[in-house]
C-alpha cells in the first residue's frame, strides 16, 4: 500500500463577491458594500454616510442603525444639523462614539 503524505493546504478565508469587486477595480469599500463612512471634526461634529436609519435622538445620546451595527454617539447639547437619506451630520460636545 503505497500512501503519500498530505498536504498541508492553507485554506484562505472566502471574500464576498463585492469585497471582490471593490479590491479589483480598487474602489473604496464604503461605496461598495454600503458600510458606514465615518468623519469626525474634533470632538464637536460627525458625519456618518451609509446609516441604515434613526434608532434613538435625544441631546446627550444619537444611536443609529449601520450594516456593521448600532452606531452610539454621546454627549452633551447633541444636534443633528444636516440628514439626508444616505448621510448625517451630528453637532455638539462628543465625548464617546461606540459601536454595539
Amino acid at each position: 500500500m503505497n500512501m503519500k503524505p498530505k498536504k498541508n493546504v492553507k485554506v484562505e478565508a472566502k471574500k464576498s463577491l463585492k469585497e471582490q469587486i471593490s479590491l479589483a477595480l480598487e474602489l473604496p469599500q464604503e461605496v461598495v458594500m454600503d458600510i458606514p463612512n465615518i468623519t469626525l471634526i474634533g470632538n464637536t461634529e460627525i458625519s456618518v454616510e451609509n446609516f441604515a436609519g434613526l434608532l434613538e435622538y435625544g441631546q446627550s445620546k444619537i444611536r443609529l442603525n449601520t450594516k456593521i451595527g448600532f452606531l452610539s454617539i454621546e454627549g452633551e447639547n447633541l444636534e443633528a444639523k444636516r440628514m439626508t437619506a444616505q448621510v448625517i451630520t451630528i453637532r455638539g460636545n462628543i465625548k464617546q462614539i461606540s459601536f454595539n
